[in-house]
Formats: C-alpha cells, sequence, structure tokens
C-alpha cells in the first residue's frame, strides 16, 4: 500500500468515531452531555470490538474485495457511512432491549431474596413487613442527572471485576456441559458455532445475578431499620472474588491447553464479554433508577397485596386491552410501508442476507445493501416497536389509574395479537422466533478514487441454538422484547412524572412516609369521596394575575390553608352538603394551574424516635465533635469515645469478626452508628431504629467529612475548625421522626 492509501484507510475508519464526539464540546458541563458522553463512549467499545479488533484475528485470512466494476467514489463514501449506522444499529440493541431484560428481571430476583430474609426474621410475615422500609427521597430524573453530574465510578469497578472474575468460570462450565451431553461438536474454530451467540445470552445471566446483589445494596431496603442488602452485597461478593478468582485463573489455564489453536477466538470471545459488561456499567446509573422503583412497588404491594387487590379496577385491564390492539395495528400499518420500502430497494432480501455471511464474496454494493438491510431491520424490529408500545402504554397509564392491572391488559393484547399475526404471515409486534445471526466483521478493501483503502465489512455467522444450549436460552429469547416493553413503558412515564416526598402523621406514636407522583387528569367523584383514598394537595409557584373566581371567599380560604400542603382528606369538609362543592372547587383550581394534586404510588410506616445526642469519633477513638438534642442527653464526649474504642476492640477479639459494629442496642436507648473514611458518627436516640434516622446520620457523616476533609486528613485534635458544624446538625436532623 503506498502513503496515501494508508493515511486514507486510517482517516476513514476513525473519521466517523471523531465525528461523534463534536458535539461533546457544547455540552460537556450539562446532564444531557454526560449522557451523550457515555453513549459515545459504548459506541466507541463497540466500534472497536466490532470493527477493528476482528483485523488481529484474520491476518491470516484472504482479504474480501469488494469489487465495483467502476470508480465509484460517491458509492465507496456512502458505504462508509451506512456501514457505520449499521453498526450503530447493532449497538443501539443493547440499551433497547438487552439491558432491559436485565434491569427488570434483576428486581423480581431481588424481591425472592427480600422474601427469602423476612421468612427467617423473628415474627410474623405481616409484623416483619410492617417494620421493612426503604429510602427513596428523590425522583428517578433527579437521581439519574445527579449519578451523571457528580461521578463516583468505585462501585461500577467492583461490578466489572466481578464480571470478569466470573466469565471464565462460566464458559468453562458451559464448554463442559457440551461435551459431556455430545449435543454439539464443540469447536472454537468453527465458524458457525452458536458459543458466540449464547455469550451474549451467558452474559445477560451473570449481569442480571451480580445487579440482582446490588439493587438490594442501592434501594436500601431496610428490615426493622436495618439495611440488609448491604450486609448480603459485601458477602456474596467477597465470597465470589475469593472462590471465582483461583478457579477463573485455572479456566482460563485449560481452556489456553485444550484449545490453544484457537486462542485469537477464545480472545475475541472475552473481548466481546468485556465489552458488553463495559456498556453495561456505562448505562447503570440510568436504568437502575426504575429498578429500584420496581423493586420498591413490588415490595409495596406485597406489604399491601389484599387492600392492593381490593381496590385493583378492572378498567385498567380494558383499557390495557384496548390501547395493546391500537399499538399492534399501527405497527402493521408501519411495516407496511416498510415492506413496501424493502421490495423496492431489495427485490430479493434473502440474497441480499446471503451476501453477508462470514465466507461470501460480496461486491461493494452487496455490502452496501447488507448493512443498509441491518439498519432497516433495526428500526421495524426494535426502535418502532420500542416506540410505539412505550406511547400507547403511557396512555393506559394515564387512563386507567392502575400501572398493574394496565400492563397486564396491554401486554395480553400485545402478545396474543403477535402470535396471530406471525401464525398468518403478517408482521407481528413482538417476534418471538426471530433469524439469530453472531454479526462481526470481515476484513475488505475497496477503491475511493482510484486509491485502495481497507475497511471490515460486517459478516454474519448463523446462530442456531439446539440442545443445552436452546434450552437455556429460552427465558431470554422468548421474553427479551416482552420485558423491554414493560420497562421503557414505565421507565418514560415515570421519567415524566413530578415526585413529591412527605411524612403523614398517624398517630403520637407512628408516622407514614408517603411517595406521591402528580396526577395526569382530575380526580374522579368516586375517588374524591373514597374515604381510604390517599390524595395530597399542593399549592403552585404560578404568577400568573388571579381571575375573578378567584376572589371568592371559599377560593381564597383553600388557597390560604394550602400554604402548607395538605391531605385530601384534611381539606375535605365534613358537611355532606358542602362536599361536592368543594369538589368542583379543587377541580377549578386544578385546570387553572393553581393547586397540584397528588395520588400516592407507595408508603411505609416507622415509629417516631427521640434523637438525643451526636457524637462524631475519629478514627483512633478521639471525640471530633458532639451535639446534645436533649439536655438530660449530656455526657462527657472524651467518656463516649473511650467507650466506643473499647466496645469495638472487645468486639474484634472476642467474635473475631471483620464486620463493623452497626448498631447497640441498651434498655431503651439504641445507639446508630455509621462510617466515613476517617471517622464514624454515632447517634443516640430514644425508640426503636428507623432507615430514616440512619439515613440523616449517614448524611451527616458524608457531609462532614466533605466539609472538613483537609482539617481530618491529618487532624492535630484542635476542636476549633468544627465550631460551625451546628448548621450542618440543623439542615441535616431538622426534621423530626
Amino acid at each position: 500500500m503506498s502513503a496515501i492509501e494508508i493515511i486514507l484507510t486510517i482517516l476513514l475508519n476513525i473519521l466517523p468515531v471523531i465525528i461523534m464526539f463534536l458535539p461533546l464540546l457544547f455540552l460537556w458541563n450539562r446532564a444531557i452531555g454526560k449522557l451523550y458522553l457515555r453513549i459515545v463512549v459504548g459506541i466507541s467499545i463497540f466500534y472497536f470490538i466490532y470493527w477493528i479488533l476482528p483485523v488481529i484475528f484474520q491476518i491470516n485470512n484472504p482479504v474480501n474485495e469488494l469489487d465495483v466494476s467502476t470508480d465509484q467514489g460517491g458509492l465507496s463514501l456512502g458505504y462508509m457511512a451506512i456501514h457505520f449506522f449499521s453498526l450503530i444499529s447493532i449497538f443501539i440493541s443493547y440499551p433497547l432491549v438487552i439491558l432491559p431484560f436485565i434491569f427488570i428481571v434483576a428486581p423480581l430476583i431481588s424481591f425472592i431474596m427480600i422474601w427469602n430474609r423476612i421468612r427467617k426474621e423473628e415474627g410474623t410475615t405481616e409484623e416483619i413487613l410492617n417494620q421493612t422500609t426503604y429510602e427513596f427521597e428523590k425522583s428517578p430524573l433527579q437521581n439519574i442527572k445527579e449519578e451523571l453530574l457528580n461521578k463516583d465510578w468505585t462501585r461500577e469497578k467492583e461490578i466489572f471485576k466481578l464480571m470478569v472474575v466470573l466469565l471464565p468460570v462460566s464458559l468453562y462450565i458451559l464448554q463442559a456441559i457440551l461435551k459431556v451431553s455430545n449435543l454439539q461438536n464443540f469447536s472454537l474454530s468453527t465458524s458457525e458455532t452458536a458459543l458466540g451467540w449464547f455469550l451474549e445470552i451467558l452474559f445477560v445471566y451473570l449481569a442480571i445475578f451480580i445487579f440482582s446483589i446490588e439493587l438490594l445494596y442501592s434501594s436500601k431496603v431496610a428490615i426493622k431499620g436495618r439495611y440488609f442488602g448491604e450486609r448480603v452485597r459485601e458477602q456474596t461478593f467477597r465470597s465470589l472474588y475469593m472462590v471465582g478468582t483461583p478457579i477463573s485463573i485455572i479456566s482460563i489455564f485449560l481452556f489456553l491447553l485444550e484449545y490453544l489453536g484457537s486462542i485469537d477466538i477464545i480472545v475475541y470471545f472475552f473481548a466481546y464479554f468485556l465489552m458488553a459488561t463495559g456498556i453495561f456499567i456505562l448505562f447503570l446509573d440510568i436504568f437502575e433508577q426504575i429498578s429500584i422503583f420496581i423493586l420498591i412497588k413490588i415490595v409495596d404491594w406485597w406489604k399491601n397485596k389484599k387492600r392492593k387487590i381490593r381496590e385493583s379496577k378492572k378498567t385498567g385491564i380494558y383499557y390495557g386491552l384496548v390501547f395493546g390492539v391500537i399499538a399492534t395495528v399501527v405497527y402493521f400499518l408501519i411495516t407496511l410501508i416498510f415492506n413496501f420500502i424493502i421490495i423496492e430497494i431489495f427485490s430479493d432480501p434473502q440474497t441480499v442476507l446471503n451476501t453477508g455471511l462470514f465466507n461470501a464474496d460480496p461486491t461493494l454494493l452487496d455490502a452496501y445493501l447488507f448493512d443498509l438491510l441491518i439498519f432497516i431491520d433495526t428500526i421495524i424490529l426494535a426502535i418502532v416497536p420500542i416506540i410505539i408500545t412505550t406511547i400507547f402504554l403511557i396512555y393506559t397509564f394515564r387512563f386507567s389509574r392502575d400501572i398493574l392491572t394496565s400492563i397486564l391488559g396491554f401486554m395480553i393484547a400485545v402478545i396474543l395479537l403477535s402470535i396471530i399475526f406471525r401464525i398468518i404471515g403478517f408482521n407481528p409486534l413482538i417476534n418471538f422466533a426471530p433469524d439469530e445471526y453472531w454479526l462481526t466483521g470481515r476484513v475488505s478493501f475497496t477503491s475511493l478514487f482510484g486509491f485502495d483503502f481497507f475497511t471490515l465489512r460486517t459478516a454474519a455467522f448463523e446462530a442456531n441454538l439446539s440442545g443445552v444450549l436452546g434450552i437455556l436460552a429460552i427465558p431470554y429469547i422468548y421474553s427479551r422484547y416482552v420485558f423491554s416493553i414493560i420497562l421503557w413503558g414505565c421507565f418514560t412515564y415515570y421519567l415524566l412524572k413530578k415526585f413529591k416526598i412527605a411524612n403523614v402523621p398517624i398517630d403520637e406514636q407512628y408516622v407514614k412516609k408517603v411517595i406521591f407522583t402528580n396526577v395526569d387528569t382530575y380526580i374522579p367523584y368516586s375517588d374524591y369521596r373514597d374515604k381510604n383514598s390517599d390524595y395530597f394537595i399542593s399549592k403552585t409557584l404560578l404568577s400568573a394575575q388571579p381571575t375573578p373566581e378567584e376572589a371568592r371567599e371559599e377560593v381564597q380560604t383553600l388557597l390560604a390553608d394550602l400554604e402548607r400542603d395538605k391531605t385530601l382528606k384534611e381539606l375535605t369538609p365534613q358537611q355532606e352538603e358542602e362536599i361536592k362543592r368543594f369538589y368542583f372547587v379543587l377541580k377549578y383550581l386544578y385546570n387553572q394551574g393553581r393547586i397540584e394534586v397528588w395520588k400516592p404510588e407507595f408508603s411505609y410506616r416507622f415509629e417516631r424516635v427521640k434523637k438525643q445526642a451526636l457524637y462524631i469519633i475519629y478514627e483512633d477513638g478521639r471525640g471530633v465533635y458532639d451535639h446534645e438534642f436533649s439536655e438530660e442527653a449530656a455526657q462527657d464526649p472524651g467518656l463516649i469515645s473511650g467507650m466506643f474504642s473499647a466496645i469495638t476492640s472487645f468486639i474484634k477479639e472476642t467474635t473475631k469478626s471483620t464486620e463493623a459494629l452497626k448498631t447497640i442496642d441498651h434498655g431503651d436507648i439504641t445507639i446508630l452508628i455509621e462510617y466515613g473514611k476517617k471517622l464514624f458518627g454515632a447517634l443516640f436516640i430514644k425508640g426503636n431504629q428507623s432507615s430514616e434516622v440512619r439515613t440523616q446520620l449517614q448524611h451527616f457523616v458524608n457531609i462532614f467529612q466533605d466539609k472538613y476533609s483537609e482539617t481530618l486528613e491529618d487532624w492535630s485534635g484542635a476542636l476549633a475548625p468544627f465550631a460551625d458544624a451546628e448548621q450542618l446538625v440543623d439542615e441535616t436532623f431538622e426534621t423530626e421522626y
């Protein structure tokens, strides 16, 4: 190759990636820019594995010549563009289909773990459930923005390392099963092996297992005020590291020993798995928030299943059925248009598909049409179905008000019609049996204005799963599109919602924490009169001039009452003749945008506690800061610090435990302990501990440590630098529980 051809090859292959990064110059400091960065990094990793890495393993293979009859520079440039878009369309299957399967199945696995833990607790299931709480302070959208802007990758690094540790073990066990079963002549050098395709499924199953453990930790589900997920995660991850690492090393050694001649394919499979894990890590913070929400909704439904079943409305199923039918028909009409386009462009799509096989010898036009076919297929089979079902699911949720029955009715309609459409030969909205191919790249070259340049054309292997592989793949293959529809519908719907968290007093002993979302339409009169309804009313910050109707005394009185947010029950008048008129007054203000109506998504109750004293103690046992909430709780800080040092040392010596002390119960006093990097905080309370108070303590320790990090790094013992910490106490512990 000449110098010009080398430069041309490099430029044409990296130019699309460079162009992708350009928008970051304008979006860098915004949340949308951080999200775009993750997408671009994910595409770049995918680009490297699919387009660049296969070059290394095809040095001895003959190079395909993408022949052109004449010097058609326009076709060559068009091919490079459509080839890059086809790679992006393949990448899109991860956030649209593969990752949603992980992030909606994992909450179900996490729920089973919670259910199993509750069964082991002392007391009846109902009693334990009443003491089960979950931390939910901000909406999913707020959490996503914060995670994108203030990113600490420590947690993701741990998950990535664990996935890497488990891969060799899982892959070697899979290979052993195939050999023992004699179901497949296993050969890593065989181009049509199903192992490559199953590797994606293997990754999904491993990711579900790891994330279900992580979800117990990140959701902060607490039983009797204790976050048990943190301990489960720590113990599981440590055990997997200790056992998995040596076994993985042995597995890799045995793999190389037995398949040394196919080392290139082994490396490629491992690289593919690392790529999939990297994409999973990049999108973790985005999808995790809806997984937490789904897990909490499941736990909340279980806690209140009798009432939920009694209050569930059949209208949700009816609306779901109707909108499911409409979505399927709309998709059918859209695919008719796409089918017409495909017939016009590709007179015989099967022939185009055959030219894209790895061992085929296509022309440049054949390679162009194959990539174009991949791009259009992705639009028809993934993008359009997700968009259509998401839109109609949102409308279903808005009209029916019952999420569970809405999803049930919607999916019944979509699944049944998809099966019927498939039988009679029409395009189904959910294709349960698509043709599967393992896509990679094949080293090729073509010409551009008389100069040769090298690239990788998209090449396909047939991936027919059978025997054990086919059985293991069934859960993923036949439910991935169903779960992706449900997750994207819920994700989009709740991402657009506003959230409000309020503590509603029950009595002198208990408080109920309720997480509300704004209603889509004004509440019906039947719900308004329902004594069990738990709506919340707040005044909006609207600066518009009041209308003449708002000058009425009853309207002014209501707006004055709403200077503090209140429940609907608090506002509703007692006189029967006033109840109906009040309903229409509320409706008028709602339609004018003067008030916001909120409906409860989930709630839990917790016991009020009386905070006694707070102590911040340095890692060597010296007292850093103390605050008394009650005069009767005044104690010598030095004595308290010494007590904790003695207790901690005693427990470690007698139990040989490596776990940190988190709680001390003594009569009517409970001591909650949370740890930072250089210090820990101890909060003395009267009453049963709750996750609410522990969260406050944990938050205080974190902000205290961040504010005084330089002083604490090499602390001399001086207390003067912490004199202004009273403000942090007031801000953190202002809410009484």
